[in-house]
């Protein structure tokens, strides 16, 4: 593979991101930017590195944040930490949790002590959904929340170029409210007089559409008012423009703690477990998302653990039994699936599943770390390390 990069002549690389969930992800990337320096890709047509479709600068996020409401700096807290917010951070400590367009509790990295938190009776946490998720059963208040047919919404892919207004289809069911009524709400309620919090979501949309930008033109705006998907054209002063002091590809950063690009080891290497863990996606769920439904959720059958023949065979297990993974985090209760699809030496499994689907009530997570990557304070949710045994 190197040597047919390099002989390429215009060498192109599609990054993805699962490939920084580990330790060492930061310095992968890293790495791997620096290659189109190395081989000149650059400079070529069709040669290079693209990371991914963001489309943040599309429209003025910050209109919606409005983070100069604030009027001072507030305390941030990682949800790739989550467990270790809830437990251990102090002065003062999480008093109260706000959950939406979120699942904590089943796909935040170690389970155990996420769960552990949410336990708290001095926690205060409230759920907006629309089904009753492993988080919602932890909560002391859930509201009711709208789909995405009840609201009107400006929709951005996560991966291509493309955006659409869509206008609600059918009113509230019950006393179902969207995101944006709801935070309006708190806010009035909370003492906040800004005529901002009184606007409908179709006013906000507006604004949003008002804004100028080179990623879109008064055609493509005017589509956009109207319904109609369009694609959003990246700027083209953004390409090969280096966000460094010098303006150059600095592949020597002297600044960084390791100047150079080098291999780096992950965290779970020190960790003493023989299995890699590798957390995979099902064209049935989307993280803990649709276990809700039950046709989706029979096409899985039950939470399996892929292993190969051969390793199998060394710890004495069939294909079938229900087995046990563990490390110094939890334990958790699979169906083992011998296949020569994964490797010797590594274990698979699909989907993050919802506890009240699964024996043992714990799932994947509750073998994933809080541990963060090397830079950028990213999650290593990919970094596991397990041992099996018969359950």
């Amino acid at each position: 593979l190197a040597r047919q990069y390099a002989a390429a002549k215009a060498p192109f690389i599609r990054l993805g991101s699962g490939f920084t969930r580990y330790g060492n992800g930061a310095m992968t990337n890293r790495t791997i930017t620096s290659l189109p320096a190395i081989t000149g890709a650059w400079q070529r047509p069709g040669g290079g590195v693209f990371p991914g479709t963001f489309t943040g600068a599309a429209f003025p996020v910050s209109a919606v944040t409005r983070e100069d409401f604030m009027g001072h700096i507030t305390r941030l807290v990682s949800m790739n930490q989550l467990g270790h917010a809830l437990n251990e951070l102090a002065d003062p400590p999480v008093k109260a949790l706000y959950v939406y367009h979120s699942n904590p509790a089943s796909i935040a990295p170690d389970q155990n002590a996420v769960i552990r938190g949410l336990m708290r009776d001095d926690l205060f946490t409230v759920v907006h959904e629309r089904f009753m998720t492993d988080t919602a059963r932890y909560a002391d208040i859930v509201l009711p929340a709208t789909s995405s047919l009840e609201q009107p919404d400006l929709y951005r892919c996560y991966g291509s170029y493309h955006s659409q207004r869509c206008s609600a289809v059918i009113p509230p069911l019950g006393e179902s409210k969207s995101n944006w009524e709801v935070f309006s709400l708190l806010a009035q309620d909370m003492g906040w007089d800004e005529p901002f919090f009184r606007q409908s979501a179709d006013a906000l949309i507006e604004q949003l559409l008002d804004f100028a930008t080179p990623w879109r033109d008064a055609e493509t705006t005017d589509r956009l008012r109207h319904g109609e998907p369009v694609f959003l054209t990246p700027p083209a002063h953004t390409k090969h423009r280096w966000q460094t002091p010098s303006g150059l590809i600095e592949i020597m950063n002297e600044r960084e703690v390791e100047p150079l690009p080098r291999p780096l080891p992950t965290h779970a290497a020190a960790d003493g477990f023989p299995l890699r863990l590798q957390p995979a996606t099902t064209p049935f769920a989307l993280n803990s998302s649709f276990y809700e439904q039950d046709d989706l959720r029979q096409k899985q059958v039950c939470m399996e653990l892929m292993m190969n023949r051969t390793d199998a065979e060394d710890r004495g297990l069939a294909d079938g039994q229900q087995v046990l993974a563990r490390n110094r985090l939890g334990e958790v209760e699979f169906t083992l699936k011998v296949s020569e699809r994964v490797p010797p030496g590594t274990v698979v499994t699909e989907g993050v599943w919802w506890s009240e689907f699964i024996p043992g009530q714990r799932g994947v997570n509750a073998l994933t770390s809080q541990r963060l990557t090397d830079g950028g304070r990213g999650s290593t949710l990919y970094d596991v390390t397990v041992e099996v045994k018969a359950a």
